[in-house]
């Protein structure tokens, strides 16, 4: 739709068909770049037809093109993913939007920072949601080894203190043999 997205193809399918099966009611997106990964979810949400908003967060707006910027369904958000006043308004749409979210994580993919997101989304999403980690293919996982401890680390970090809130979407993560997020697919319990 003119506005690029720094997304894997393959993962942007899987996406479109966990959004139609799951038919979530709120959207969650840490990390907006250039909104075009939330003008997709819009699109995608507007063909399924039922009330949605598509709430994404960055501490920096200016790359955010003017098409996304102006779609009524996305609320940008300009502040740290971690900042408590996200989790408000979070909770606030939830109850505004009563139904299932559909979360992603693509924002600074350091290790302690990915893995605040995981804890501050912890009391927001509920039995059913579902969670992606982007970009935990980097640290050897395969790609960019000399990154450091990143979102892969951090999805098992957060699996060591809480096993039971989330299961893996294994089927989903390997359907294409190839994504940006192993390890990432995920669902809460």
């Amino acid at each position: 739709m003119g506005v690029p997205t720094l997304k894997s193809p393959s993962d942007m399918w899987n996406y479109q068909e966990i959004l139609v099966s799951l038919k979530p009611s709120v959207i969650i997106e840490f990390g907006s770049c250039r909104g075009g990964s939330a003008l997709f979810f819009a699109s995608v949400m507007r063909q399924i037809g039922a009330p949605f908003i598509v709430i994404s967060v960055d501490i920096d707006r200016s790359a955010i093109f003017a098409k996304a910027s102006a779609d009524p369904a996305i609320e940008f958000l300009t502040m740290s993913s971690t900042d408590e006043r996200v989790k408000q308004r979070l909770v606030g749409a939830r109850r505004q939007y009563p139904g299932a979210a559909f979360a992603i994580l693509d924002s600074d993919h350091s290790k302690q920072h990915v893995l605040a997101e995981m804890m501050s989304l912890r009391d927001v999403l509920v039995s059913g949601d579902y969670l992606i980690v982007e970009d935990s293919n980097v640290n050897g996982h395969p790609v960019f080894p000399s990154h450091g401890a990143g979102p892969y680390e951090a999805i098992l970090e957060y699996f060591r203190m809480f096993p039971d809130d989330y299961a893996h979407d294994r089927e989903r993560e390997k359907k294409f043999g190839f994504t940006f997020s192993p390890n990432g697919f995920l669902q809460r319990r």
